[in-house]
Parts: structure tokens; sequence; C-alpha cells
């Protein structure tokens, strides 16, 4: 979920209202080896993505969206009077995990739903959070693993963190947080991957532009992994965040606040750019209308495979999910100039 818009400058989301959704819930220690895993492969060349072969009751048998981004799975995720954030599916998109939240982003618990015996299941909160009490989900490439943020007191910290459960014979294993830096004293939301193991997250550390800054795992031979601040013009000395990162590494959609330039609302919009082919990336663009609205637009995910984007919009009210075609998203490209050269 996004509920780290609420650190900073946000009328809905402020410090107290940030602190209410700390809630301690499990204990644990270890993932040095899913740190390890996190960036194994940093520095490899990006392979295309292939499309997923979707099975049976993927996507809960919705057919796949076009080029205008279209409300998610109606009266199945987005309920009547539910808010619903962030959303992960499974690789062959038969296993969904979703935050839903109450009131102003508070509350915030970790659902779940899976194709089995040709139904989905009824949706509930997971079995191995106590009440479900986590957010942000997000699979590994080959669906192994469970990684999702929770603010669970470890070593007299309350701050929030990356876990992760493994898939067993039995189900999910006892979650684990991940070991620093993914996890550091700060907070840490939103973790994304590509294809090559990459991860992209979000954090208030020490050190950043902004209040919140776009940060991604960088892996050296012989070195332990690494992270490293985006820099601008991604980050901005305002809060960006919910990194939305495709699978071919290539291009980056996240939400920034309504003070930064580019915004057109007073409240969270995306934006997007891409790699610009040195190492960098390009002068994010605002997704405009369609994809932004006077309400809160957060949460952008790419299915594994890169053909859709999810994204959630909050109107005050209720959150919902939308998802659009990723080829919606390349009429941008000419429209996210390098740093240093003017748009076409």
């Amino acid at each position: 979920m996004n509920l780290h818009r609420r650190i900073h400058a946000r009328p809905l989301r402020t410090e107290a209202t940030f602190r209410s959704i700390l809630s301690a819930v499990i204990a644990g220690c270890l993932a040095t080896a899913v740190c390890q895993a996190a960036g194994a492969n940093a520095e490899s060349s990006l392979a295309p993505v292939e499309p997923a072969v979707l099975a049976a009751g993927a996507y809960f048998g919705q057919k796949l969206p076009g080029d205008n981004p279209e409300l998610f799975a109606p009266s199945v995720i987005n309920i009547p009077g539910r808010s619903v954030g962030h959303i992960a599916f499974s690789p062959d998109a038969t296993e969904c995990y979703f935050t839903v939240f109450e009131g102003i982003y508070s509350n915030n618990r970790l659902f779940f739903t899976r194709y089995k015996n040709g139904a989905w299941t009824a949706q509930g909160p997971v079995g191995f959070l106590k009440d479900g009490h986590g957010f942000e989900p997000l699979f590994s490439r080959d669906g192994g693993r469970l990684y999702f943020g929770a603010a669970i007191a470890t070593a007299g910290s309350t701050s929030t963190d990356f876990w992760m459960a493994a898939r067993t014979a039995q189900g999910w294993s006892e979650p684990q947080p991940l070991s620093p830096p993914l996890n550091s004293a700060k907070n840490e939301f939103c973790l994304a991957q590509t294809a090559d193991g990459t991860m992209y997250f979000a954090s208030n550390r020490e050190g950043g532009l902004g209040g919140l800054d776009i940060y991604r795992t960088v892996a050296k031979p012989s070195q332990p992994m690494q992270v490293e601040n985006l820099g601008a013009p991604v980050n901005s000395e305002y809060n960006d965040g919910d990194p939305g990162i495709s699978p071919d590494g290539r291009i980056l959609v996240f939400y920034s606040v309504p003070k930064r330039p580019g915004i057109m609302t007073a409240s969270s919009d995306l934006l997007i750019c891409f790699d610009d082919g040195h190492g960098g990336w390009t002068t994010p663009v605002n997704l405009g209308e369609g994809f932004n609205t006077p309400g809160d637009e957060y949460a952008a995910t790419f299915s594994q495979d890169g053909r859709v984007l999810f994204f959630a919009r909050f109107d005050g009210k209720q959150s919902q999910v939308y998802w659009v075609s990723t080829t919606a998203l390349e009429r941008f490209r000419k429209l996210t100039p390098s740093p240093d050269k003017p748009p076409l």
C-alpha cells in the first residue's frame, strides 16, 4: 500500500496517521540469502520477457485490458465499500495477494485468494500474519517467495520493513525480515523487481533528496549487495514512491506529491520515465488524464510478463484497482527527454 505517503506533506496523510498504521505483528530474523538473490544478477543485460502462459481462470477470468485504464475485476476485487491498494499475482496469475485497508489508509491487511479446482477461493487475511497485518505484496519471479511490507517490532525497532515468506510443501513459511541494505533503521516501502533480480523500493532513510526517495539494488562481483539512490531527475525534494518497474527494467512508473512540478492535482499523481540507455533515466512526465484524477493515484505494479500495469485510485472514500495494457505507456517515451535534452 501507499501508507508511506502519510509521512509528509499531505492533508490526508499526516505523520500521526502514519504512526497509527504501524502495528506489531510477528517476529523473526534471517533472509541474508534473499538479499543476495535480490541483486545477484543486477548488472546482467536484460533480455526481453516472454508473455506468461496464463492458466485457466487467470486474472479472475477477466479479459486483458486495452490502452485505456479499466476498473479491474468489478465485484470481485473492487467490492463496494472496500478499499484495495497494491495487488500482486503469481507468475501464472492464479494466486492473488492484495492490500485491504480502512478509512484513510489505516488498518492495512494482506488478503489472498487462489484459483483451485476450477474456482477462486474465498478471500481473506493471510494466515502467516497476526490478523493479516501487512501490505504491498510481491511475488518472486519463480513464485517461490512472497515479499511484503510490515511494521513488526524487532530488536526495539518499529519501522516499516520488508519481509519474506518462502513456499513450502505445507504452505508459506514463517515470515522473516530481509537483511540490510534493503531494510534500514528508517522506513521501507513498495518492493518491486525486474526479471534479472534487481530490486526497486522507496525509503526515507538518511541521505535522500526528499522525504521519500526511490532506490535500487546494485550487485558488483565479489562485493556485498549495495543499494543506490536513483537521484535526479527521478527523485526530488518531495515524496517520490511506489516504484513500479517493468520486467525488462526500462520503464519506471511512480507517484509524486502536489508540490513537485508537473503534478496536475492536489493529490498524488503517477509519473513515468524510461531508461535512457546510459545508466540513467529520462525526465519523468505526468501520465495525464485517464490515469490521473483529482484523487490519489498510486501502487503502480507491472505484471510479471510486462503486459499489464496495475495501479490504485483513492477518491478519499474508497480505493480501487485499475489495469491497463502497457502498450499505452509507449506514447510517453517521446515526451520524456533525457535531462540534458529538450522534449521532442
